[in-house]
């Protein structure tokens, strides 16, 4: 029993198909540009892959999306239901995340934050923090009974760096090169040292304050389309998981036909 999941972010649509919360196949990326063309694409090409490899009865049997970008849910679900015969699932409308959390008001919680929450938490079994490097860097923490506590709303690498670019008169748009050395020695390093710097102070500063709470460091995670370049030399991270979310969207998929 596998399912395809798809992940609309505020920048990238990420899908998958998973089976039993791991991967079949390697997820597509694509970005908001033409993303319309280029996720009918990735739905053949995946569709395809299954046909070549393991026949059609392995075909996934349910669709589910994860999306921040309400405007654009509906078009991917008329295109799933157009190309592949099927009705794809919205997460947090159609199908709940089965985690608890402690918030004040949960309305405006995305679903993003929830599902990498959740599949952390599945993975580790224990107190971990979630830190997800995208458009917005989230960092999130979940307790020791799988709570999801809240966290930090921060600006992302390339929403720094379009900040500064489009609010300032004369500095241009950084390259987010990761930095070499600590002073940057002409206007453009000294934009991307800033923004690096910024972005791995803030992930710092709220990890030692969730584990200073916890009494402990706790495991840490890391997703998101600039986690790679931003945390993996960081010392900070214990494990980088890319399709964090898609998971996550696939285990609520699974944890509800297992209830049904």
């Amino acid at each position: 029993m596998s399912v395809l999941a798809i992940d609309i972010g505020n920048s990238r649509i990420g899908v998958g198909v998973f089976s039993l919360g791991k991967s079949e196949d390697p997820a597509h990326r694509l970005m908001h540009r033409n993303w319309q063309s280029e996720l009918k694409a990735a739905l053949t090409d995946l569709w395809q892959a299954k046909k070549i490899n393991d026949g059609p009865e392995a075909y996934p049997t349910g669709v589910v999306i994860a999306s921040v970008v309400p405007e654009m849910t509906k078009q991917v679900q008329a295109m799933v239901k157009t190309e592949l015969h099927l009705d794809a699932q919205r997460i947090g409308e159609d199908l709940k995340i089965p985690m608890k959390t402690n918030l004040t008001d949960e309305s405006t919680l995305g679903v993003d934050r929830l599902l990498a929450a959740l599949c952390a938490y599945v993975n580790t079994e224990q107190a971990c923090v979630v830190i997800s490097a995208g458009t917005a860097l989230t960092v999130d923490y979940v307790d020791q009974q799988g709570i999801f506590q809240g966290g930090a709303i921060a600006t992302g690498l390339q929403l720094g760096a379009r900040a500064l670019h489009e609010f300032t008169a004369q500095l241009p748009l950084a390259s987010l090169d990761p930095p070499q050395g600590m002073c940057g020695r002409n206007t453009s390093e000294a934009l991307n040292m800033g923004l690096y710097a910024a972005a791995r102070g803030a992930v710092r500063e709220l990890v030692e304050g969730y584990a200073s709470e916890l009494g402990h460091w706790p495991h840490v995670v890391a997703t998101g389309g600039d986690a790679q370049r931003l945390l993996a030399d960081s010392g900070i991270v214990d494990s980088l998981i890319p399709d964090l979310v898609l998971q996550g969207a696939a285990l609520v998929w699974e944890h509800h036909k297992m209830e049904a």
